[in-house]
């Protein structure tokens, strides 16, 4: 047998061992069901102080979102996994999209509900009163920081939150959807800083739009955030 016939030969070999281990370890892997069905919440946006063009148009703006998400998720049950690039791939862009996806529906959720609420008002004895008083130094001082925040981020969010790793609440700035966002980060407070959350109504006013926001918060839906964190600060101080 000639050198290049040997070459040829252990080409070969090799060819048929990659493809037997391949074809071994793929169907030895389980089948992966990872799809989530969400369904749209409904939300009663109460507020004068926005519009009722606004709340409709948010409204189906979240809805397109939850039914991106869901398509996402069952696409991801039979995506690729094993030839998977950093570079270029379905799997890479499916789950950038499912990031994207689930952060936005659940943003809107959260601020759905914590905000729109006309009777508005935080007691001084409340769990959300002192933990941000703790936190901040005061309440005022929690404010103050809340609307720099809010202020400072383009597209995207303002949101108080219980750090798990710093065990204290505080304020962050999230671009768009997915940039930016703290590992270990529970939401308390969420305020949409999106252009269309407030341009119909206030222009480029983003600061009346955002104490519009801030006065009308819904304390006991926060409140009860805030236990929760308590509870999550229990587990893993």
């Amino acid at each position: 047998m000639s050198l290049i016939d040997k070459v040829e030969l252990d080409k070969m070999l090799k060819g048929f061992v990659k493809q037997a281990v391949d074809t071994t370890v793929t169907s030895k892997l389980p089948k992966l069901d990872e799809a989530f069905v969400h369904e749209p919440k409904p939300f009663k946006q109460v507020s004068e102080l926005v519009s009722q063009k606004t709340k409709s148009a948010h409204e189906e703006l979240y809805k397109g979102y939850v039914e991106t998400f869901n398509k996402v998720s069952a696409e991801l049950d039979t995506a690729e996994r094993t030839d998977v690039t950093s570079r270029h791939s379905e799997f890479r862009s499916l789950k950038l999209d499912e990031t994207w996806n689930l952060n936005a529906l659940w943003l809107h959720e959260l601020y759905f509900s914590n905000c729109f609420d006309p009777h508005s008002e935080i007691v001084m004895d409340s769990m959300s009163y002192m933990r941000l008083e703790r936190d901040f130094g005061t309440f005022e001082d929690w404010q103050r920081d809340f609307m720099a925040c809010a202020l400072a981020s383009r597209a995207g969010w303002v949101v108080t939150g219980y750090h798990m790793f710093l065990r204290k609440y505080v304020n962050v700035m999230i671009d768009e959807h997915s940039g930016n966002v703290p590992v270990g980060l529970y939401p308390i407070i969420v305020v949409d800083m999106w252009e269309h959350a407030y341009y119909r109504d206030y222009l480029t006013d983003k600061k009346s739009y955002l104490i519009s926001q801030m006065r009308e918060f819904n304390w006991n839906v926060i409140e009860d955030r805030v236990k929760k964190a308590e509870g999550i600060a229990q587990v893993v101080k």
